[in-house]
């Protein structure tokens, strides 16, 4: 397998969405705790997000394979991370997010109210 870190990067992101089971590039931003003009930053520049595939694998199961080219199985556990993150929980990972773009919270207890969310 030979992957590419000077483009392609769009793609992967839409395949890091898709094994998480989200339903937008918005949702996706959220669940990262960032704004969308940062994940759009990222789908213009094109270049491999090695960061957010290896948090990928991590958290649903999906081959490297798979994210970096498309090819091979997708093995992902996207019914768990639906179980797990449900609108409820996004709509508290929203809130959460935007106390901490107004500085209502620090980056750390994003982090640590994020992961009593998850």
């Amino acid at each position: 397998m030979s992957i590419n870190f000077n483009s392609g990067g769009a793609k992967v992101l839409d395949r890091i969405i898709q094994a998480y089971g989200f339903k937008s590039k918005v949702e996706y931003s959220n669940y990262l705790g960032t704004s969308a003009a940062s994940l759009s930053i990222r789908y213009r520049r094109d270049l491999f997000p090695s960061d957010l595939v290896v948090k990928c694998m991590d958290e649903t199961g999906a081959s490297l394979q798979w994210l970096a080219t498309g090819e091979g199985d997708f093995n992902p556990l996207v019914e768990a991370k639906e179980t797990i993150i449900s609108e409820e929980t996004l709509a508290k990972l929203e809130r959460l997010a935007n106390l901490k773009e107004i500085g209502a919270i620090t980056e750390q207890e994003f982090i640590e109210l994020k992961g009593k969310l998850i």
